[in-house]
């Protein structure tokens, strides 16, 4: 990792999902229980070492230099978020001003694209790409490749030797750049935060009960009488739901054109959130030391893909490429 003469050390641990949002699940000692899918163990961990990956946010410049400024961008929303926070879940503030609106939007905007599986996902992407370029091209395009590569003519052997490396497709994976990830959230957080501003939100208040959390806490719900087959996204989902605290949960409503409002909590709502949580987890679901609200849940197996084309490369192999454009086969 470069950095510039004089440039102060980066921070180097950065937390997928943000200290001061965990230690609403926390106890007094900021300790928290970590329960890795699929649910068979568990550790009491500190807030500060429960989400943390190494670098995950570093921004490589143009110069190859290191930045954390993505870091720091993100530490502004988790700070406004956190007075947004405590006005409505501590101090009873509802429905929230548009400041505080705001603020907690942007936050939940910003958790829905910064953990880990959203990268994971985009890493699937681009090696789907590229090994259906691979699939696609054929020899002919191993060939233009590899003479480009070595500024000289390649023998039919040295062809055949990268056709067979490269469309052993299960040898190998590709990863996107870090920066793509991060670029992907500078564009889609304003978007999203702004979606979430507009729509109605819903806040359950509860007494007794205790929520959970995971490690991609911002849960997508479809619609009733969506296939499964269908993907959620911003703009087909029911509903945002969002565990704030271990008493309260948000739902940002995506099809009601209605007044913020409250929702009368429910033993059965309360089971019914932690089980939607549980299974949105990607790796781990956190909650608090002296709670046990996992006994009656599913929990799912971690998942080793986030993406499940119908389709991959071998399904498209063309060793001699695929055909020009108005040709045809005699």
């Amino acid at each position: 990792m470069s950095k510039t003469p004089g440039q102060k050390p980066v921070k180097r641990r950065h937390h997928t999902v943000p200290k001061f949002y965990l230690s609403r699940f926390a106890n007094e000692r900021d300790q928290i229980i970590r329960v890795p899918l699929p649910g068979d163990k568990r550790a009491t961990v500190s807030t500060k070492d429960a989400s943390v990956v190494k670098d995950f946010y570093l921004l490589e410049t143009e110069k190859g230099v290191f930045t954390d400024a993505v870091e720091d961008a993100l530490s502004e929303v988790e700070g406004d978020a956190a007075e947004a926070f405590r006005a409505v879940v501590d101090l009873g503030q509802w429905p929230p001003t548009d400041e505080q609106r705001r603020a907690i939007a942007a936050w939940a905007a910003t958790q829905h694209v910064r953990v880990p599986r959203v990268r994971q996902r985009g890493d699937e992407i681009a090696d789907l790409i590229l090994k259906m370029q691979v699939a696609i091209g054929g020899k002919p395009q191993a060939r233009e490749a590899l003479e480009k590569a070595e500024g000289r003519e390649v023998t039919d052997e040295e062809v055949e030797d990268w056709w067979e490396e490269m469309t052993d497709f299960d040898s190998y994976h590709v990863t996107q750049h870090p920066n793509s990830h991060l670029r992907l959230m500078s564009n889609l957080i304003p978007r999203t935060a702004r979606h979430f501003f507009s729509l109605p939100w819903g806040l359950i208040r509860f007494s007794r009960k205790a929520l959970i959390t995971a490690d991609d806490p911002v849960v997508l719900n479809p619609r009733d009488g969506a296939s499964p087959y269908e993907g959620v996204g911003l703009a087909t989902a029911e509903s945002f739901l969002v565990p704030l605290d271990r008493r309260v949960a948000l739902v940002i409503n995506n099809t009601l054109d209605v007044d913020d409002y409250e929702i009368e909590p429910t033993a059965f709502m309360a089971n019914q959130i932690n089980q939607m949580v549980a299974l949105n987890a990607h790796r781990a679901i956190f909650h608090h030391p002296d709670d046990r609200p996992l006994d009656r849940l599913v929990i799912p197996e971690p998942s080793d893909r986030e993406t499940n084309p119908s389709s991959g490369p071998r399904d498209f192999l063309m060793p001699d490429g695929w055909p020009a454009p108005g040709s045809r086969n005699t």
